[in-house]
């Protein structure tokens, strides 16, 4: 099926194209005039790629009544590269639509004109005036395509920043620190004064991201997935977010200062790795407050085997079964400070069973006991103990074999 344009006389082209220099001034001064984004000076890349496209989409219309089976591909770029200019200047398409609407109004005046001193056909020019209604069209839609390539790739280049951004917040290097304040202005994100990072493991649910509000920095790749919350103490961002992140489990860390984004995320991280060992009860989400003094305990794990090994040394002779129930006595009595019967009935065993224990317990640890610091270091060294034991299936096991 032929176009308008290739139904006119290629003659016509002749005729029309004295007219294009004036044509195109006249077009370009109207948008300017008319069009408060487009008034500014013409003497840089924006306003050069303005004039551009007047003069080539007039030149290109004419080319086209002269030889219809003219390539039209470089043509096509000009008008998708006005849309993308578009997008990268923040405007909606409305303006660009305007000026070629206007451009367009332009032109058939200037036609009109031409007409009356050419006397061309009535006919012929109803069939301009279609063919140039067409190709005002045929722009438009391709600078709605350039605009939409570049918010495409405007997206996708302002997720790559966010997932930089929240690397560098994280990282425990002061000059990555430095280059995230430098970088949050261009990922669109205002450095909050206080801020947490919430570890993420995959349980299921669909495939894709969660979508989240764009105040959280979000990384769902790789093993080290996370989240960045701004200002988490001042807004219920989990109510928000919960239904979103039903596919993860999410281990929230403590609210930090901005420039201790860093401890946010390794306590995050011990936090999760205790869930996963089940030493930490998997709940939905773990938040690290509600854990502190196990996390405290299990900071620095080698330490903590130094104390256990100084501290218990003197049940490491005794079968597992033994170690357990001695050791369970003596916490409870460094807990409470109570009698044989308050331990019995916190123990749930019978008061004379404690009494018995603790004859033991004497004989084996003796002046520790009397000791306020040697007390303290047997609280704690126990309580990391029960922390850091085998599950029960895997002391069945070891008990049999």
């Amino acid at each position: 099926m032929r176009t308008t344009a290739e139904r006119l006389p290629r003659e016509l082209a002749t005729l029309i194209r004295p007219q294009l220099p004036p044509l195109a001034e006249d077009i370009i001064h109207t948008i300017r005039a008319t069009i408060p984004e487009y008034a500014k000076p013409l003497d840089g890349c924006y306003g050069q790629a303005i004039r551009l496209g007047v003069n080539q989409a007039l030149t290109q219309f004419v080319d086209r009544i002269a030889d219809p089976d003219r390539p039209r591909a470089d043509f096509a770029e000009v008008y998708r590269q006005l849309g993308r200019l578009e997008a990268s200047e923040g405007r909606s398409l409305d303006s660009l639509q305007k000026a070629y609407r206007l451009g367009t109004r332009v032109a058939w005046r200037h036609l009109i004109r031409f007409r009356q001193r050419s006397g061309l056909p009535t006919a012929m020019m109803f069939t301009l005036g279609e063919a140039t209604l067409a190709y005002a069209d045929e722009l438009i839609a391709l600078s709605v395509e350039g605009y939409a390539d570049m918010q495409a790739r405007s997206a996708q280049g302002l997720q790559r920043r966010r997932k930089r951004l929240l690397r560098l917040l994280i990282s425990e290097e002061e000059r990555d620190r430095a280059e995230a304040a430098e970088l949050a202005a261009a990922a669109r994100w205002p450095l909050p004064a206080q801020l947490c990072v919430a570890m993420l493991d995959r349980v299921g649910g669909p495939a894709e991201a969660p979508q989240l509000p764009d105040t959280i920095l979000a990384d769902f790749q790789g093993t080290q997935a996370c989240l960045v919350v701004p200002d988490p103490d001042d807004a219920d961002w989990w109510s928000r977010c919960a239904d979103a992140l039903a596919g993860w489990r999410v281990v929230i860390g403590p609210t930090t200062a901005l420039a201790d984004a860093a401890k946010s995320y390794r306590h995050a991280q011990l936090a999760r790795e205790l869930v996963r060992r089940n030493t930490i009860e998997d709940s939905s989400p773990v938040r690290c407050v509600d854990h502190l003094s196990t996390l405290w305990l299990l900071t620095d794990e080698f330490l903590v085997e130094q104390l256990i090994r100084k501290r218990l040394a003197p049940l490491a002779p005794l079968t597992d079964k033994q170690h357990k129930r001695l050791g369970e006595t003596l916490l409870a009595w460094l807990e409470t400070r109570g009698g044989a019967p308050e331990i019995a009935a916190r123990l749930r065993v019978h008061p004379q069973t404690v009494r018995y224990r603790m004859r033991q317990v004497e004989r084996l640890f003796g002046d520790q006991l009397r000791c306020p610091d040697a007390r303290f270091e047997l609280e704690v060294a126990l309580r990391a103990a029960s922390l850091t034991e085998s599950p029960p299936q895997e002391q069945e096991a070891r008990e049999a074999g």
